[in-house]
């Protein structure tokens, strides 16, 4: 009979493999933002990462770290839940952010996309579709007011749950007291960059800057 993991080991495999997707997070949306230097470097680009055999070791590891993320956070949403129905009334928060408050729903939300996005760069759920043409797929499923809008609202809600998150991975590994100030301020930019980063392409198609 295996025991249940402790809320400190559950909050650790979260802080790290909220780390390891936070890192593909920031590559891929660098390999996005390659749709501005024209087609044929993102295309090049997109058919050398299809070609390498490591694309599946990679999309293994990031399903496992992504599994182990959300069996994290349901466990730990199920124990503050418990936690919670003890007392009569609920416990408000001392310090609460909007990205915290949001944190539960903002993660089902961004999952939600995740399975909504996966149709979409891979045919299913784009409306003009043509394989191995990734400048062509990226631009018309952007320029879609439907997909491009959903895909700014999906990244605005992604940008809060990464701010909350990469500082929450500092604090449960027990960096953020000792460099508070820089923490908050390198968690905050590290996620505005990689909001702004991603919600670049989709504007920019919507507004039809790229050809």
């Amino acid at each position: 009979m295996f025991m249940k993991p402790s809320s400190v080991t559950t909050k650790i495999a979260m802080a790290l493999s909220g780390a390891v997707l936070s890192g593909w997070v920031m590559l891929h949306m660098a390999g996005n933002l390659l749709v501005f230097l024209g087609p044929e470097l993102i295309n090049e680009y997109g058919r050398v990462l299809q070609g390498s055999p490591l694309i599946w070791l990679m999309r293994v590891g990031l399903s496992l770290t992504l599994i182990v993320h959300l069996i994290g956070a349901a466990a730990l949403t199920r124990r503050a839940r418990r936690a919670r129905a003890r007392y009569r009334r609920g416990l408000k928060p001392q310090i609460s952010t909007v990205s915290s408050r949001s944190m539960r729903w903002g993660g089902l939300a961004v999952g939600l996309f995740l399975v909504y996005h996966l149709a979409h760069i891979f045919g299913p759920a784009h409306t003009n579709f043509i394989a191995g043409d990734v400048h062509h797929n990226l631009v018309a499923g952007l320029a879609d007011p439907l997909a491009g809008g959903f895909y700014i609202a999906a990244t605005i809600v992604f940008g809060l749950h990464l701010h909350h998150g990469t500082w929450s991975l500092f604090r449960t590994l027990g960096h953020e007291g000792r460099f508070e100030t820089g923490v908050r301020r390198g968690t905050s930019a590290f996620s505005a960059v990689v909001t702004v980063g991603f919600l670049a392409p989709c504007v920019a198609a919507l507004a039809g800057w790229l050809g």
